[in-house]
């Protein structure tokens, strides 16, 4: 059985939704889409979609009035869902879903920027080395193992369009957090759009948004990673560069499992 699975940064989801910018997304027919960035406390997340026909949804717990930054939407319910690490105080933070699939373990991170004053690199580190640690736990238990998400970080040179003079002291593109994904590979993980696409071009992420004559000018920031059980059942891979709206655009993978 082929599934779809769609990530997507979507920079707010009342504001993707009001425009009609976010239910398109599933023309696609995906099993499953994880979010990130909703910038939405739970209590106004949109009524229809806490109600979306042939869905089920979960949310990242976060206190009253603080934004859910993660959600998931999927046709079958997962054997299990959980919403951190299991370390402080990165759980807090409404960045983590970890939903069992029975056949598979799927992880939505919205990663930490890493920009102060408040989202400082320490903090993204920190969350970074929180996370290696899960995703080696995960491995070492023998299931496949899918990871997906806005990484905030572009990991190679072909993931930037134009490497800037300065670009290993800039946030996204430093030596150390490029370092953090060269770990994740190191344990087994693999980048999923990498085993189908080679190469710069092939980019999430625009710093003026969609709307910019140099849509070329991008970045990629989003990622699908496998284990290597996981690998063996990915079919394809692909960015979906015309989708409007965010100034991320939606990635998706299909796998035979």
């Amino acid at each position: 059985m082929t599934r779809t699975i769609i990530s997507w940064n979507v920079n707010g989801l009342r504001q993707r939704h009001t425009l009609n910018e976010f239910l398109p997304v599933f023309r696609h027919n995906p099993d499953i889409i994880c979010i990130q960035e909703t910038k939405t406390p739970k209590e106004k997340i949109p009524a229809d979609l806490k109600k979306l026909y042939g869905y089920f949804i979960h949310c990242a717990p976060v206190t009253q009035g603080n934004f859910i930054e993660v959600m998931l939407f999927s046709r079958v319910k997962p054997v299990s869902v959980r919403y951190g690490f299991g370390t402080k105080p990165f759980d807090d933070e409404g960045r983590i879903i970890i939903a069992d699939f029975a056949s598979f373990v799927l992880m939505n991170i919205y990663f930490p920027l890493g920009v102060g004053p408040v989202d400082t690199m320490e903090h993204k580190l920190a969350f970074y080395d929180a996370f290696l640690s899960c995703a080696g736990q995960l491995n070492d238990t023998g299931r496949p193992v899918i990871i997906c998400g806005d990484f905030s970080i572009a990991h190679t040179d072909d993931d930037v369009e134009c490497v800037k003079k300065h670009a290993s002291l800039q946030a996204g593109t430093t030596h150390t957090e490029r370092g953090k994904i060269d770990t994740l590979i190191g344990m087994g993980y693999s980048d999923v759009l990498r085993m189908f696409r080679q190469g710069k071009g092939n980019y999430s992420w625009w710093p003026n948004g969609f709307h910019v004559p140099e849509r070329h000018l991008g970045r990629r920031l989003d990622y699908f990673f496998a284990n290597e059980l996981g690998k063996s059942f990915v079919v394809d891979a692909e960015i979906f560069s015309g989708v409007e709206g965010s100034d991320h655009c939606p990635i998706q993978m299909e796998i035979n499992r």
